[in-house]
C-alpha cells in the first residue's frame, strides 16, 4: 500500500530466526514497497450479508485520508497474486492431533492457491523457524511438519513481527495467517511494539485462535508502563483492525482446514484501492477510512499507513 516516497522502518530488535533444512531464496535487502510514483494502495473486503459484495466500481467507494476525501485513480479485485505466510504455534500447549491437523490444513490451503500465488511456512515456539520459502518446491509442505514437536515457550508476538516486516514482492499481496491459542510467554516484542510494526507494513493479518480465552492476559510479561496488561481479545481484534484482518476463534470439533479456507477466501475476494495522497500532510501518520455507498455494505480495511 506504499508508494516511493514510503518505507518501512527497519525493525531493529535481536529477534531469533532459526534456518530449517529447506533451501531459501536470499531476501533482497530494501524493505521499501513501491507501487508507483507516491501511490498509495488500501485493500478493502467488502460484504453484505457475511456474503462478498461482487462487480463494485471506483465510483461505489469513497476513501479519506485524516478526513479529507481523495480520488481513487484504480482498482483491482481478484487480480493480483497472493503471498501467504502460515505462522503456526508448536509451543507445549499443541498436542500431537493438533499437528496433524495442521498439516492436513496447510495441505488443502496450498492446493487452494492459484497458480501464480506461494506459500511460506513459519514456525515458532520460544524461536522463530522458517521452514518453507515462497520459492521452495511443493514437497517439503508436509516434510516439514516431521521436524515439528509441541514444547517449550511461546514467542507469539516476535514471531508475528518478523513476518510482518519481510521484504514484499512488488505487485503482490500479502496475507499473514497466524494459528496459535493466543498467549505469548516469551517474546521480548511488546504489544505496543507489535502494532507500531503492523502500521508500518503492509500485510493483511489473520489470526485463527484455538481454545483461547479472550478474557485471560496476552502475556503475563508484557506491560506498558501506566497502562494495565492487555487481553487476547482486545489484542488480536486490534492488531486485525490495524491491518485490515480478521480473528477467527476455533472450538473444539471445529475444523481447522475449513478456518484456514474461509480465511484466505475473505482475503482473496478484497478490493485493492489506489489513490494518490492529495490535501493531507505526506509527513507522518495517515488514519484511512473506507465507505461504500450502498445500504447494508460492511467494510474493513487497514486503519493506516506510515509515510516517511
Amino acid at each position: 500500500m506504499i508508494g516511493n516516497s514510503i518505507c518501512v522502518a527497519a525493525f531493529g530488535m535481536a529477534l531469533v530466526v532459526t534456518q530449517s533444512t529447506t533451501p531459501a531464496r536470499q531476501q533482497e535487502p530494501a524493505a521499501t514497497f513501491r507501487s508507483g510514483a507516491d501511490v498509495v494502495s488500501v485493500e478493502a473486503s467488502v460484504r453484505r450479508d457475511k456474503r462478498p459484495m461482487t462487480g463494485l466500481k471506483i465510483s461505489d467507494f469513497e476513501l479519506l485520508d485524516n478526513s479529507v476525501p481523495q480520488e481513487i485513480s484504480d482498482l483491482s479485485y481478484e487480480r493480483l497474486p497472493i503471498d501467504v505466510t502460515v505462522v503456526l504455534d508448536v509451543s507445549a500447549s499443541v498436542t500431537g492431533p493438533v499437528l496433524d491437523q495442521l498439516r492436513q490444513s496447510v495441505r488443502q490451503l496450498k492446493a487452494d492457491l492459484g497458480s501464480r500465488d506461494r506459500l511460506k511456512l513459519v514456525a515458532f515456539n520460544m524461536q522463530v523457524r522458517r521452514l518453507v520459502d515462497f520459492e521452495a518446491p511443493a514437497s517439503p509442505t508436509d516434510a516439514a511438519f516431521a521436524s515439528l514437536s509441541g514444547h517449550g515457550s511461546s514467542a507469539i508476538f516476535d514471531s508475528v513481527a518478523v513476518a510482518l516486516a519481510a521484504p514484499a514482492a512488488e505487485g503482490r499481496r500479502h496475507l499473514i495467517v497466524l494459528f496459535s491459542d493466543g498467549q505469548d510467554s516469551s517474546s521480548i516484542t511488546d504489544p505496543d511494539v507489535l502494532f507500531d510494526v503492523a502500521r508500518r507494513t503492509t500485510p493483511t493479518v489473520a489470526i485463527v485462535l484455538a481454545s483461547a480465552i479472550p478474557e485471560h492476559m496476552a502475556s503475563p510479561f508484557a506491560r506498558s508502563p501506566g497502562r494495565p496488561p492487555i487481553t487476547i481479545g482486545r489484542l488480536y481484534d486490534q492488531l486485525a483492525r490495524e491491518t485490515g484482518g480478521v480473528v477467527v476463534a476455533t472450538s473444539p470439533g471445529d475444523s481447522l482446514a475449513s478456518m484456514f479456507r474461509r480465511v484466505l477466501a475473505d482475503f482473496r475476494s478484497s478490493y485493492v484501492l489506489y489513490f494518490t495522497p492529495r490535501g493531507v500532510d505526506r509527513a507522518g501518520s495517515h488514519t484511512l477510512q473506507v465507505r461504500v455507498k450502498q445500504d447494508g455494505a460492511e467494510v474493513r480495511a487497514r486503519r493506516g499507513y506510515l509515510w516517511r
